[in-house]
């Protein structure tokens, strides 16, 4: 029965035309029940019989079923109910963005399953859309290669979207070279960090600024601005996944291999990690890297400089540890992928868990996650790679476009937002935005003022009325 069952409601979520939506009816003592089946051949399902035969299907199919009408909408948003599926799908959930090169320079984001079916889609038009490698229930995109935008957050759960602001009043111009969204443990607050210069020439003998902005959270909108910390040890950047943020607390590469990196002039120690603790929003110090990989240059004599080091050279965050990533070295030393997790930051003490034998296709890869069964998930060009240490073998999925990845934790059947707060929504766009203006939101001001100069603009039409559109997982009621 319930097999029959499980197969109609599938059934009604391709062609509505192969069975009579459900529709509540008066139970015995007044309560409503969920029924299914066609005309008077209707069959009244027991609401824990109903329930054990939903949480079965995924939270996509689910939304749907929303929009059949009030009781099932009501069944379906339940609190409990949601928690009990998530349980039930725990994911994990891929993130990827692909860019539009030959359209106006947006892109598309697609949260994925490990099979490589997509579960969400959303579309931005920011310019050279670029994702961050985040770990959380929300999605950052930013421009320009996270410099000069500071791009939107997205709940994809509710599709509300926050636009960051940009600008400093008390700055008139300056050069943003690191961004990163990270949540603190113990409060539950987003919150985002930028390091920025006032001058893009004087990047390596000038202070950068470093400043924290919080989203939302357990400590709501209380300093919803963007407030200057203190300056990070050396120029920080957030380029070709040198930064990450791991338990409330955002690592940096520092760049070893460029004296302009510097402020001292003073060569940086090869593979050191500045910290930062978004916590108390005080920088940590330095982290020091591996022992292996830091005398590696040496050790291959002169093979590799320590440019090409930096390079080979990324973190990320597995499992809740950071991880440095040390990419192969192709012709002719064909050296494998190290993944070194970072085991006590006091000790700075490190381990090398993985060594993958050398292939191309994880040139420049970006290890996501272990599973559960011991299978690590690999985010490479165009590719998602499921990698079997016991016998080295792969599963690889298609994604076509796909550079950058981030994991989504969140729940795509909540109906709270993320966004608590006295952020207002944007007259023009729709997005939510923090109060810099009465109607608009930053970026959306900023097209205005051009389009009332040259009203023929076709740019910035092509960016309004949606900054960022979501496609909805069901109409509203």
């Amino acid at each position: 029965c319930r097999v029959k069952l499980t197969c109609a409601l599938l059934t009604a979520d391709r062609a509505s035309s192969a069975m009579a939506m459900p529709t509540p009816c008066a139970a015995q003592g007044g309560q409503a029940e969920p029924t299914v089946g066609a005309g008077a051949g209707a069959v009244v399902l027991p609401e824990d019989v109903l329930r054990d035969i939903l949480l079965r299907l995924p939270a996509k199919t689910l939304c749907r079923f929303r929009a059949v009408c009030r009781s099932w909408r009501s069944f379906l948003s339940d609190p409990l109910f949601i928690a009990a599926h998530k349980s039930k799908h725990p994911g994990p959930l891929i993130v990827t963005c692909i860019r539009d090169l030959l359209g106006d320079g947006g892109g598309t984001v697609n949260i994925m399953d490990l099979s490589g079916h997509v579960v969400r889609r959303m579309t931005t038009s920011i310019e050279d859309a670029t994702l961050l490698c985040t770990r959380l229930d929300l999605i950052c995109v930013t421009g320009q290669e996270n410099c000069y935008t500071n791009g939107h957050v997205i709940d994809p759960a509710t599709g509300h979207t926050l636009a960051l602001p940009y600008k400093r009043a008390h700055v008139r111009a300056f050069f943003s070279y690191a961004f990163e969204l990270g949540q603190v443990v113990s409060t539950g607050e987003y919150k985002a960090l930028r390091c920025v210069s006032v001058n893009s020439w004087s990047h390596g003998s000038e202070p950068m600024i470093s400043e924290v902005i919080t989203l939302g959270g357990g400590g709501g909108d209380r300093h919803a601005r963007w407030r200057e910390r203190p300056c990070p040890p050396c120029p920080v950047t957030s380029a070709s996944k040198k930064s990450v943020v791991v338990n409330g607390v955002v690592y940096f590469l520092l760049d070893f291999g460029s004296h302009r990196f510097t402020y001292s002039g003073d060569s940086v120690e090869p593979c050191s990690v500045a910290c930062f603790d978004l916590e108390t929003e005080e920088w940590m110090g330095t982290l020091r890297g591996p022992i292996q990989v830091r005398s590696f240059v040496k050790s291959f004599n002169g093979m590799c400089s320590y440019s090409d080091l930096y390079c080979k050279l990324s973190l990320v965050n597995m499992n809740g540890f950071l991880v440095m990533v040390q990419d192969p070295l192709a012709y002719p030393l064909d050296l494998p992928l190290d993944l070194w997790f970072l085991i006590d930051i006091e000790k700075c003490l490190w381990d090398r868990k993985y060594s993958i034998a050398f292939q191309y296709e994880n040139l420049f890869a970006q290890p996501l996650l272990i599973l559960e069964d011991g299978r690590i998930a690999i985010g490479a060009s165009n590719l998602l790679r499921i990698y079997d240490p016991v016998s080295e073998s792969y599963t690889e999925f298609q994604m076509a476009g796909s550079r950058l990845f981030a994991i989504y934790t969140g729940n795509l059947l909540s109906l709270t937002s993320s966004f608590t707060s006295k952020a207002k929504r944007c007259a023009t766009c729709g997005c939510y935005f923090i109060p810099e203006a009465d109607q608009h939101c930053e970026e959306c001001m900023w097209h205005l003022y051009w389009l009332s100069e040259d009203p023929y603009s076709e740019y910035h039409k092509s960016r309004m009325p949606l900054s960022l559109s979501v496609t909805p997982l069901f109409p509203e009621k």
